[in-house]
């Protein structure tokens, strides 16, 4: 699916105040009287001059100015992401740059990928499954697969043997091992390339629409309850219940590769969603 920044802070810093405390001291003036008592001489005593007061003043002490301190701000180092491959300017001749990104997020994928109009092979096969179909013609990858087996439970109707779920396991660990968010980060930096493509088809809506519908469509796929009976009325077996058998191929193609291996697919389907809207 990096790190962020520390969420930055303002501290206010007060000017310190120093209050000055004053002391006056008080200098009492003493008066004082002598009376020295002579033989017939009356000593009259000089007059009583009071003694100035001194004061002391202490002058205040001076107010500590100080000039508020920005706190300091430390900022995580980002790691750079990895360069992914640029998107192509044209969808002619396009498939060159699609193989650069296919070896860089999956280099298995390309042993079974179908090279020519890659672009527009994805975007049809996105604007199926949104409507519950898979493409038959124009597949972007040939994915070899064993015979599906089944054993006949009596003359007309067969049950699958659960070595069929093995067929597509290969297939399927190598797209749920795909790193869901660099599979984003080049599915935002090719979206208008893509949407290129699905324009050709002279829809109203979008393509980031129609992926959305499509990883619904995957996401709302239930397992069987039941095990499921199969008949052939031809070459093809088809399901002997008709509400099964009605089923979306999105729906019968998860079925046909096993729980398991259906429960991986979606729980791809939904890191990768995540990291669509987080990128």
């Amino acid at each position: 699916m990096s790190e962020s920044l520390q969420e930055k802070f303002r501290e206010s810093m007060l000017p310190i105040g120093v209050s000055a405390v004053i002391i006056i001291a008080i200098a009492a003036g003493i008066i004082i009287s002598r009376s020295t008592e002579q033989e017939e001489e009356i000593i009259v005593s000089e007059p009583v001059v009071e003694a100035p007061i001194e004061r002391e003043v202490i002058a205040p002490e001076p107010v500590l100015q100080t000039t508020p301190i920005a706190p300091e701000v430390i900022e995580e180092a980002v790691p750079e992401l990895p360069a992914i491959i640029s998107a192509p300017d044209a969808l002619d001749g396009s498939d060159d740059q699609v193989l650069l990104a296919l070896g860089d997020f999956s280099p298995t994928l390309m042993r079974w990928l179908l090279p020519k109009e890659q672009i527009r092979k994805w975007v049809l096969a996105v604007d199926l499954m949104a409507d519950g179909k898979l493409p038959k013609r124009y597949r972007p990858i040939d994915y070899p697969m064993a015979k599906y087996v089944v054993q006949a439970d009596g003359a007309e109707t067969y049950t699958p043997v659960d070595t069929n779920f093995e067929r597509m396991q290969p297939l399927i660990k190598v797209l749920t091992e795909i790193d869901t968010d660099l599979l984003a980060r080049y599915y935002r930096a090719w979206l208008p390339i893509l949407e290129k493509a699905y324009s050709e088809q002279g829809k109203a809506d979008s393509f980031d629409q129609r992926l959305s519908q499509a990883m619904d469509r995957v996401l709302q796929v239930d397992p069987l309850s039941e095990t499921a009976i199969l008949t052939r009325p031809s070459v093809l077996y088809r399901y002997e219940s008709e509400l099964l058998e009605s089923a979306s191929d999105v729906e019968k193609l998860l079925w046909r590769m096993g729980e398991d291996n259906a429960t991986d697919v979606q729980l791809f389907i939904r890191d990768l969603r995540h990291s669509i809207r987080n990128s």
